[in-house]
């Protein structure tokens, strides 16, 4: 058990003054203040706030009551109940030709791909990526998937990839990008201005990494050596880390918010 001394109080919180706080708790706030930081509290207030809306009945009135975890589930059953009706939309939108599939869109709709995303996403089609794609074999010439994959374990986002290869054509390209976690750890571990920069305001550097890993509800983290390696064991060849804005597919479908804390993975189904 810690012991103190009995000279020695802890500070109740440093970021929220209170009476009974040992003197110098009050410095270690105004510091914090003074260095952009918000605090603790309204920190967590904000993170409690995140998530946007859905466009699912009485969501967004029940999401102060539900867990992520809940939530996720809900939209799941949902996109299941409406996926005889999706399918038959999947069908009607690849009867133009040559497709370029968004997977796991999240309301950030691309010109010229078919969206897919989960009931609320506002997507083209509402799909559940880990059930087989409601496309043709050989039909896609393009699959993008951009913060998708640290939303599932490593195990499921394989089991992804493989069903992906299945309509991507011989010589397809699928693209992934994803929350690069070795750059936050590399800046977390170096004291640069990296994570401070991508993640502004945070109370601490350390609240800020562990929203790479824990926060948003991610499932799993990766870097680039990581994504790579696992593109590779799921049947595609050539994966190789390509700078976000610049790949074989024209126009490059990164989107420039994400570009800064994002690594990308493009590689091709073999011929």
């Amino acid at each position: 058990m810690l012991q103190l001394a009995p000279d020695v109080g802890l500070c109740s919180n440093w970021s929220v003054s209170d009476p009974e706080d040992p003197p110098g708790c009050a410095a270690v706030g105004d510091e914090r203040r003074a260095s952009g930081r918000m605090s603790l509290r309204g920190y967590l207030d904000t993170r409690a706030a995140e998530g946007g809306h859905s466009s699912i009945p009485f969501s967004d009135a029940l999401r102060p009551f539900m867990a992520p975890g809940v939530r996720l589930r809900a939209k799941q059953v949902a996109t299941a109940i409406a996926a005889p009706l999706e399918r038959r939309k999947a069908g009607a939108l690849a009867s133009g030709g040559p497709l370029r599939l968004h997977l796991g869109s999240g309301g950030n709709n691309l010109p010229g791909w078919i969206n897919v995303d989960l009931v609320g996403a506002h997507a083209d089609v509402a799909w559940d990526l880990r059930h087989p794609l409601p496309f043709a074999d050989d039909t896609a010439e393009a699959v993008f998937l951009e913060h998708v994959l640290e939303h599932m374990t490593v195990a499921v986002g394989m089991h992804v990839l493989r069903g992906i290869r299945r309509v991507l054509a011989p010589g397809g390209i699928l693209r992934v990008g994803v929350p690069d976690a070795g750059l936050y750890a590399r800046s977390y571990a170096a004291g640069d201005a990296v994570l401070d920069e991508l993640r502004p305001g945070r109370p601490t550097r350390m609240l800020a990494l562990g929203e790479v890993f824990q926060e948003h509800g991610h499932l799993s983290a990766w870097d680039g050596e990581t994504l790579a390696l696992v593109i590779g064991e799921t049947g595609y060849e050539l994966p190789t880390i390509m700078p976000g804005g610049t790949s074989a597919i024209t126009p490059a479908p990164d989107s420039p918010v994400r570009v800064p804390e994002t690594v990308y993975v493009e590689a091709v189904v073999p011929q």
